[in-house]
């Protein structure tokens, strides 16, 4: 499912970054669209929440009519909402949406060679699938507290062809039993023995957590291709092109950077660079985030104010997640974090400045005048109907009880009554137009007024009328 949303997502990804020629601000580009994509999902969720709003008076008037009569008060409830047209599940919809947009933007953001790239895929396949193996074959000799350049001196100094003994090595489940578990799995290990016979000392730049984060060498081996290619001077970028060569090439000429930062490094507080500010600006900006929210909430909303009040620890966890989870991935993601939440900073006070309780509510108050009037019943109504029929009740009469002595049962139109009402309208169009075509007509001359004439003529004759 996710893959359906994130193969559009990475068009937009790719086509930001061939227009910046930076990953950094083609990351920026891409998070403002996004956010402008699931714009109007918001604006929806405000009319939505707002809606529920407006008939929370009612529905604690039947809370206490029928609070101890739980069925009686399930048709009273059913009827509101089937005489309004509010569905109260419809803030979720918009919600459950934004949040596949944002899970199928991981990948996006996680698979620069996937999605920005025009490389083979099953070349993209290779490579990552040769880091993995690299860093678990690595993992497994440190563990034998060895190195690959003390096996394969011990294997020449014994006259042995060490690469032949390496694989028979690797392959050995009692001795290297990950190794050989992925071996078996996905084969590969002539990818990894020929990486080692360009680098005997490959094993100890994979394990450095200098250069690579550890959490991420088997899980997410894409975002390391990078550092192959672009740390410690590139001096083990020729690794990547026994995958391949295009693999190598495009990591080379890869702008991975933002404002001079690489984003492959992990932050670390022991590095004396800007790298530990970024997760630092990411729990910030989302702790605003959240204060915002808050504020609004409070302002516009003080009933829902004052349930979330007593859970304020809730509302810190995703600010702490944040500062937790940027420390332990690549600077990029803090990046795109922090991107995110200045535009979701924006997006909020936009919508409540715009979108004022006050005009909510007109704009709902419309949008029920308008599915009144039309006669339509939304999927809420139908429910609503469906179960009242089912509990021997009349839903027009429960209606009319509810909405008082004012109300009045919508009619419904039939297909002919809508296409008459179309064929109105399309003929006091032409109306119109013809009469704005005399109007023009008086300002022509003699010769143009012939011309138009002679024209009417012969389309008439084309088209028989």
């Amino acid at each position: 499912m996710f893959d359906l949303i994130a193969i559009p997502l990475g068009w937009i990804m790719k086509g930001c970054y061939y227009v910046f020629k930076n990953y950094g601000i083609a990351l920026l580009v891409f998070t403002l669209i996004t956010k402008l994509i699931v714009f109007p999902l918001s604006v929806k969720q405000e009319k939505s929440m707002a809606s529920i709003a407006m008939l929370k008076p009612k529905l604690d008037e039947l809370e206490k009519k029928y609070g101890k009569n739980k069925q009686k008060l399930q048709e009273e409830q059913m009827a509101l909402y089937s005489e309004t047209g509010v569905n109260p599940m419809a803030s979720c919809l918009p919600m459950l949406v934004m949040m596949l947009i944002l899970f199928a933007m991981i990948p996006v953001i996680y698979g620069p060679l996937t999605y920005v790239s025009n490389l083979d895929k099953d070349d993209v396949k290779a490579s990552n699938q040769m880091i993995k193996q690299l860093h678990i074959v690595s993992a497994e000799v440190k563990d034998h507290d060895t190195t690959l350049e003390e096996l394969i001196a011990g294997y020449e100094a014994d006259g042995k062809d060490p690469y032949e003994e390496l694989e028979d090595l690797f392959k050995d489940e009692e001795e290297y039993p990950k190794s050989a578990k992925s071996f078996k799995k996905e084969s590969g290990i002539d990818n990894v023995i020929d990486a080692i016979k360009l680098h005997n000392d490959i094993d100890t730049f994979i394990l450095d957590e200098k250069y690579f984060a550890q959490n991420l060498i088997e899980g997410r081996p894409e975002l390391m291709t990078f550092v192959f290619a672009q740390d410690n001077s590139g001096k083990y970028s020729d690794v990547l092109s026994v995958a391949s060569n295009d693999v190598e090439k495009f990591s080379k000429d890869f702008n991975y950077e933002f404002m001079g930062i690489y984003l492959g490094t992990t932050p670390s507080w022991k590095d004396k660079k800007v790298s530990c500010l970024v997760p630092i600006l990411s729990f910030l900006l989302n702790l605003l985030t959240t204060i915002i929210n808050q504020h609004y909430t409070k302002k516009n909303n003080p009933a829902a104010a004052k349930m979330t009040g007593s859970n304020n620890a809730i509302l810190y966890i995703m600010p702490l997640f944040s500062l937790w989870i940027t420390f332990k991935y690549p600077i990029g993601l803090g990046i795109y974090w922090c991107f995110s939440s200045l535009f979701g900073i924006l997006q909020i006070i936009i919508l409540k400045k715009i979108y004022t309780p006050e005009h909510v509510a007109e704009l709902v108050e419309k949008d029920m005048a308008k599915k009144k009037t039309s006669g339509r019943q939304n999927l809420m109504q139908k429910m609503a109907e469906a179960q009242l029929v089912a509990a021997g009740k009349d839903p027009a009469e429960i209606r009319k009880q509810a909405g008082g002595s004012d109300y009045e049962e919508p009619k419904k139109k039939s297909k002919n009554e809508i296409k008459q009402e179309q064929r109105k309208k399309i003929n006091e169009a032409r109306a119109k137009a013809a009469e704005e075509m005399d109007e023009e007509e008086k300002n022509l001359t003699d010769e143009q007024r012939e011309k138009l004439r002679k024209a009417r003529e012969k389309m008439a004759r084309k088209y028989g009328n």
